[in-house]
């Protein structure tokens, strides 16, 4: 009497031909963007952030509340990746297979989530003062001429180097441009809008936007990566 055979797992489903999937940026264009983007952030500390951010008070920009409705973007962007992350286990809990579009929005907020992590070390580890004084007294380059970055400093008055929500934003859409090249237009609007609103509102220099925009970018170029190689 023979025994019954086990039962064969279902199917997995075909994967897309490596010549259907966007491409990705190579090793030299990715070294060379880099560079570029380091050789900017240092050109602005050096000769743009001060007389930009003193320009800009001068200005009254920040009067303007649609500036200041701008830089909520990416807090708006990070309640979005906390609610996918939340309901990740849930979906796949429920089974079957998570569409390219479910795989993208994941793929995003984990993005968003590392780069608001790294972000966070780096405030403490350049502790740069801010343009603005507006968190307890800060020194600012406004009200105290005070323009440096003091090393490892703890404390909110030292937290303006990179922009945190420069990084969200870069953080989630960078993985949409890579993954999606139509919505590539929308995904740089959604970087761009709260960029002009935070540097608007003096509330960074240039050159802790284009830093934070930096280390979104790399989070999504390595988070994307990953998600490749794990469906190669």
């Amino acid at each position: 009497m023979s025994l019954p055979s086990p039962a064969s797992p279902p199917p997995r489903p075909p994967r897309s031909p490596a010549s259907q999937r966007p491409p990705f940026p190579g090793g030299r264009a990715l070294a060379g963007a880099g560079l570029a983007g380091l050789l900017a952030v240092l050109a602005c500390i050096a000769w743009i952030d001060a007389p930009l951010a003193v320009w800009v008070h001068q200005s009254g920009l920040p009067s303007h509340r649609w500036l200041l409705d701008l830089t909520d973007l990416p807090v708006a962007y990070g309640a979005a990746a906390a609610l996918v992350l939340l309901l990740t286990p849930l979906r796949l809990a429920v089974g079957g297979t998570p569409r390219r579009a479910e795989r993208v929005l994941l793929a995003m907020s984990v993005s968003l989530a590392l780069a608001s992590l790294l972000k966070q070390v780096l405030k403490v580890v350049f502790g740069r003062a801010w343009p603005e004084t507006w968190i307890g007294g800060n020194l600012s380059l406004i009200h105290d001429h005070y323009y440096a970055f003091r090393w490892f400093q703890l404390g909110h008055g030292y937290q303006s180097f990179p922009s945190g929500h420069s990084s969200l934003a870069f953080g989630a859409m960078s993985v949409l441009w890579l993954a999606c090249p139509r919505l590539r237009g929308p995904a740089a609007l959604a970087c761009l809008l709260p960029v002009i609103g935070l540097l608007g509102m003096d509330y960074h220099f240039l050159g802790d936007l284009l830093a934070g925009a930096l280390l979104g970018s790399a989070c999504g170029l390595y988070v994307w990566r990953a998600a490749l190689r794990l469906r190669s």
